[in-house]
């Protein structure tokens, strides 16, 4: 009843890998009640056992917010998830209303990729590119600390 209530809801979405190595699909609204004080509500959290396919991802959103708790388009205020290209795709045709970049995943891609945190695809070198008191652009390599490229 809250939900149908709310004239604005907006959304989070995120999938993950347990250690099981079992994934899961969360969707979650927030809204605001009379006090304006935030109100997170978990609608859904399930494994997700289908391909991680945009396709799959906006079919059970849209089920979710459609048909299990009847959002109607007019409230939706936006969407939040991480970067995924599967997120992204799922989520960026306005169906939820405008999709938003989590920035908690923004920063961390951002400093893990900023300390070498991460496997180089065929390298372990990283060209850095600097400017000199000169301003000619000069480049060279660095090598990633291998304890450094952990996840």
């Amino acid at each position: 009843t809250q939900l149908k209530r709310a004239p604005g809801v907006a959304f989070t979405a995120d999938i993950w890998k347990s250690g099981a190595r079992k994934y899961y699909i969360s969707l979650t609204a927030h809204l605001f009640d009379k006090d304006f004080e935030v109100v997170p509500l978990v609608l859904s959290l399930r494994q997700f056992t289908e391909r991680h396919l945009a396709v799959n991802i906006q079919s059970f959103i849209k089920f979710e917010l459609d048909e299990k708790f009847q959002i109607m388009p007019k409230q939706r205020a936006g969407i939040t998830t991480d970067c995924g290209r599967d997120m992204v795709a799922a989520t960026s045709n306005g169906l939820f209303g405008p999709r938003y970049a989590c920035i908690a995943h923004v920063w961390n891609n951002a400093v893990k990729n900023g300390l070498c945190l991460w496997s180089p695809p065929n390298s372990t070198k990283l060209v850095v590119s600097f400017i000199d008191v000169s301003k000619e652009k000069k480049t060279k390599s660095i090598q990633c600390n291998a304890s450094q490229q952990k996840r």
